[in-house]
């Protein structure tokens, strides 16, 4: 019976350790801009900071950041890196200060709700997810 018990708690271990993972390759935080969406594209959204990641980085050239309201498509939105160290990649804490595109694609109507915020990048040729955080846009 104890040897049955044993098994039944590295199972439940297993499903909350899986269940914490994010599925991603490392860790992100998102800061959101103080000032609110307008009708007009260019808006300040939020930054990205790398919280944890692979020891050398990830490659600036291909780092995509995709927002995500919930019922409509993931939008890219525009990214300038913050790389402290000028070697040509993201590490941990530096950031990615993201606005909206020319295109108006958020307004108030999107304030106070919940948008998912998803960092990829380029890793041996393939797209690959970094990580992701939640984003409430300010009212």
């Amino acid at each position: 019976m104890k040897l049955a018990g044993f098994f039944f708690a590295a199972a439940l271990v297993s499903v909350f350790v899986l269940a914490g993972c994010s599925g991603g390759d490392g860790e992100i935080a998102v800061d959101a801009a103080t000032t609110p969406l307008t009708a007009e594209g260019n808006d300040k959204l939020f930054t990205v900071r790398l919280v944890e990641g692979r020891e050398d980085g990830y490659p600036l050239e291909g780092l995509v950041v995709k927002a995500i309201v919930d019922g409509k498509d993931p939008l890219t939105v525009v990214c300038t890196p913050a790389d402290a160290n000028g070697n040509e990649a993201l590490d941990e804490d530096e950031t990615l200060e993201c606005t909206e595109p020319a295109e108006n694609h958020l307004d108030a109507s999107v304030a106070g709700q919940e948008v998912e915020v998803e960092l990829y990048a380029q890793i041996d040729g393939e797209e690959t997810k970094v990580g992701s955080a939640a984003w409430t846009p300010a009212k």
